[in-house]
């Protein structure tokens, strides 16, 4: 089907029943948006089926009554598109529209768009009492409502009035290879009160009026058969057994061979259109039609610079007269040619036409019709991969915002997108986060670089997990440093509260990530510290959302010297935690040496008791682990072989102790000033700690 169809069906449902119902019936029909009704399109039957059975679906009528709807809409929508004008001056009644409307279809369909569709094919035979019968032939079956649509609607619209239609008869008719649907109706004018000045469908002329034939009178016109023939170049005469009796000068050239009351119609010309047995029956029936037939032998090869190649036949259409008292058909017809392209393949000249044949007019007309045809076309692609680039572009530019509010800020990215400059910000009160992995440099030096990375991309994966589900920012990682924060950029009153949850999940989730070296869980050492900092993008290339202050180092400091598997918090960082969730425990680690800073007085945090290991990382429970599961998350079973000292300190069975709270390469870390007093409560081996 021509793209035309398709954008009538998306402007009836659209105006009738709104956009979002044509886009259901989109999705349920397998169309994109805007690839369902391109207008230079060629939709194929199956796609047009498959659209029209999706509409009455979902509007929730028969499909009958879809092509009946759409048959009417087709003629207000064809109206309004510029055709107006052609569809009003086609005939004074509706008997004469429908006996045109088979030349009009052909004209659309060969002439102004030069699809070649199969189209239908109408005749119309008035009856004695006033009632027309619409004989109505097509390939496709199935589609014969639409035509009591639009004939309705040509009724109302055109000739002011209203018409009932039935179906009279509908039958299959084998010609030659194709089954054709031949489909009877009976057209009954409604007779209203207005009825006298309402016009009739039919003009019940049936032969020239007595005062017509006096005024031109009726005597004898002789011509020549040489005369006729040169006037009307292109025209056969035959009689009801189809042998020709005389054929145009053009046509006779073409025939040299021709031999009057010998030569048949079939010898010569194979009927185009309509598509029907070639007799002399089918032709009175069809009288009305457009004929269009193909010269035969012309065309089947042309010579071109010596060279041998295809060419296309001549086709020839016109109109089927009835002359001596029908015992002859005179069949008067032109050159089927449009655009001088088709004159140069064909070996003809606009010289040979009649000069009074508006054939003529039409080859010139069309060339600039045509190029205007083409530039819209061109249009329509060009808007076509426009749509298509623009979505492209906007798919790219959602992975580009994504990528940025990666590097930066949600807040942050977007400023920066608008063009704005991103000022640095001061924030009085936050909490960072830092980690490490213990023993990285051993790994390093005894691991491939691959190894390394699959180690902290496994890590980091899962600690990214964790910064999404709790909302707080993370900053950079560098090497196996992880560092986050909470209350930045976006400042909140529980920003340590959400620290200290995803360090509790940072610990858990570390546990299933194995070295490459033991082939056992890594032991992380996590720092957190509350304070004020200065936040800001640094750098053009590549720029990056930093944090600047004291806080920050203090943090870092936190980390680096506190004790594998403990997460290590500031007096300040505890405060905060606890002001908004008071459920938090923490141990006293006592007095810690901060290089840089002195003694601070350190905390371990052991639990939240208002939510499980499992809520804050975020999987399920085992029918093995423990409800809160607090034990397995300071189980260092899983570890090897250990042992405590009574000061705190771990360390392998018979290895040798490596001192030192901020040792990074040691197997074990001094729990150092207090911390022993709660290594016996806290460092459980549990028999049901299992990493899933």
């Amino acid at each position: 089907q021509f793209g035309w169809i398709h954008e009538s069906f998306r402007q009836l449902v659209n105006r009738k029943y709104g956009r979002e119902v044509w886009l259901k019936i989109l999705e349920l029909s397998r169309f994109e948006e805007g690839t369902e009704s391109e207008i230079s399109h060629y939709y194929n039957d199956d796609e047009t089926l498959r659209l029209v059975n999706a509409m009455a679906n979902v509007i929730g009528i028969p499909i009958e009554e879809v092509w009946e709807a759409y048959g009417g809409f087709l003629i207000q929508f064809t109206m309004e598109t510029g055709w107006d004008e052609l569809l009003r001056a086609m005939a004074i009644d509706l008997e004469g529209f429908l006996d045109s409307l088979d030349s009009l279809h052909y004209f659309i369909d060969h002439v102004v768009y030069q699809t070649k569709l199969r189209g239908p094919s109408f005749r119309c035979e008035p009856q004695s009492d006033g009632t027309l019968l619409l004989h109505y032939y097509s390939k496709r079956s199935g589609l014969y409502p639409i035509v009591k649509g639009v004939v309705r609607e040509v009724a109302r619209r055109i000739y002011d009035t209203e018409v009932i239609m039935k179906v009279q008869e509908r039958k299959q008719e084998h010609l030659d290879a194709f089954v054709t649907e031949h489909v009877v109706f009976v057209i009954v004018q409604v007779k209203t009160s207005a009825s006298n000045v309402a016009k009739s469908i039919t003009s019940k002329i049936s032969e020239v009026p007595a005062a017509i034939a006096a005024s031109v009178g009726m005597g004898m016109f002789d011509i020549s058969a040489e005369d006729f023939c040169l006037a009307y170049p292109y025209h056969i005469c035959f009689d009801k057994d189809l042998r020709i009796e005389h054929i145009g000068a053009h046509i006779r050239r073409a025939y040299p061979a021709f031999q009057r009351q010998e030569t048949q119609v079939s010898d010569i010309f194979e009927l185009i259109h309509p598509e029907m047995p070639l007799s002399y029956e089918s032709i009175l029936a069809f009288k009305n039609s457009l004929f269009v037939f193909k010269m035969k032998g012309t065309g089947d090869v042309v010579h071109s610079g010596g060279n041998e190649g295809e060419a296309k036949p001549v086709h020839v259409k016109g109109s089927m007269t009835l002359v001596d008292g029908g015992k002859y058909l005179l069949y008067l017809c032109s050159v089927n040619v449009t655009t001088v392209r088709e004159l140069i393949e064909r070996k003809l000249h606009i010289s040979e036409m009649q000069r009074h044949d508006g054939t003529r007019d039409l080859i010139m007309l069309n060339q600039s019709r045509m190029s205007q045809v083409e530039l819209n076309r061109t249009l329509e692609e060009t808007m076509k991969n426009m749509k298509k680039m623009a979505a492209e572009l906007e798919v790219e530019k959602q992975k580009t915002d994504t990528l940025l509010c990666e590097l930066m800020p949600p807040s942050v990215a977007e400023s920066l997108r608008q063009g704005k400059v991103a000022d640095a910000c001061e924030f009085s009160e936050c909490t960072l986060l830092f980690t490490d992995i213990v023993t990285f440099t051993n790994i390093c030096a005894e691991c491939t670089p691959y190894d390394v990375v699959t180690l902290l991309n496994d890590l980091y994966l899962r600690f990214d997990r964790l910064v999404g589900l709790h909302d707080v920012y993370k900053v950079e990682t560098i090497g196996d440093a992880y560092m986050i924060v909470g209350g930045v950029p976006d400042p909140c009153d529980n920003h340590a509260e959400r620290v200290l949850n995803v360090s509790i999940g940072m610990l858990m989730e570390s546990k299933l990530v194995h070295s490459p070296i033991t082939h056992k869980p890594i032991k992380m050492r996590i720092g957190v510290h509350c304070g004020g900092v200065v936040a800001g993008v640094v750098g053009m290339k590549m720029p990056r959302y930093c944090l600047f202050g004291d806080s920050v180092n203090v943090a870092n400091k936190m980390e680096s010297c506190g004790v594998p598997c403990k997460i290590h918090v500031s007096e300040s960082a505890k405060k905060n935690g606890s002001s908004t969730n008071n459920a938090f425990v923490f141990s006293n680690r006592g007095l810690t040496e901060i290089k840089g800073k002195g003694l601070m007085f350190t905390y371990f945090l052991e639990r939240n008791d208002r939510r499980s290991v499992w809520e804050l990382c975020s999987r399920p429970r085992s029918s093995e682990q423990t409800i809160d599961g607090y034990m397995e998350l300071h189980d260092i079973s899983i570890y090897g072989e250990i042992e405590e000292t009574p000061h705190g300190s771990i360390r392998k069975k018979h290895g040798k102790q490596k001192n030192g709270a901020s040792a990074e390469n040691g197997d074990a870390v001094d729990g150092q000033n207090g911390a022993g007093e709660h290594a016996h409560d806290h460092h459980v081996r549990s028999k049901t700690c299992t990493i899933v």
